[in-house]
């Protein structure tokens, strides 16, 4: 039960939805995105519960990203991202009181597709799916875009729902 509940968390982790991220107000956020953006670290957390058989397992995870390198560049007229690179997580999942260490690795934060800024939402289309960031923070040197995602599977009896939040953080070459 635990590697199918991390297979789902490692899937869910390459594959974001539509819903973003409450973050704080008070970071500056009037910076220009336009430009080359290197990133310097990815964090995870979050929850997933496996529901099998009428019996409900929650557990907690904390992914922190290693070997970083990847970049994001972003271009106007027209509004194109183009990604480049990959980094790997280590991640920790508890559940029922027992701790798990695994190494997802390889793994792309975006793909290319285009872009639009809305305020501090930024919305990615690539490869036919739509997501929207939450930029927490912009300014001449520091990018930082966090999203929440929420995901459920039912599958060969096994219901999962697992809420993922995560935050990149950038510095401008």
């Amino acid at each position: 039960m635990k590697k199918l509940n991390l297979l789902f968390v490692a899937f869910s982790l390459v594959i974001f939805s539509c819903s973003s991220d409450d973050s704080d107000d008070s970071s500056d956020t009037s910076g220009n995105l336009l430009g080359t953006w290197v990133a310097v670290d990815v964090d995870y957390n979050g929850s997933s519960t496996t529901t099998f058989q009428g019996q409900t397992i929650p557990s907690t995870f904390v992914g922190e990203a290693y070997d970083v390198n990847y970049s994001l560049v972003f271009t106007e007229n027209p509004n194109e991202l183009m990604a480049d690179g990959t980094y790997s997580i280590e991640l920790t999942t508890t559940s029922m009181g027992q701790t798990q260490v695994d190494n997802l690795e390889n793994l792309e934060f975006a793909t290319n597709g285009t872009w639009e800024r809305s305020g501090n939402e930024l919305t990615i289309v690539s490869q036919g799916q739509t997501r929207i960031y939450t930029i927490v923070e912009l300014t001449d040197s520091t990018f930082k875009m966090g999203i929440q995602t929420v995901e459920e599977l039912s599958q060969n009896g096994l219901d999962y729902s697992v809420t993922i939040n995560l935050l990149a953080t950038y510095t401008r070459m």
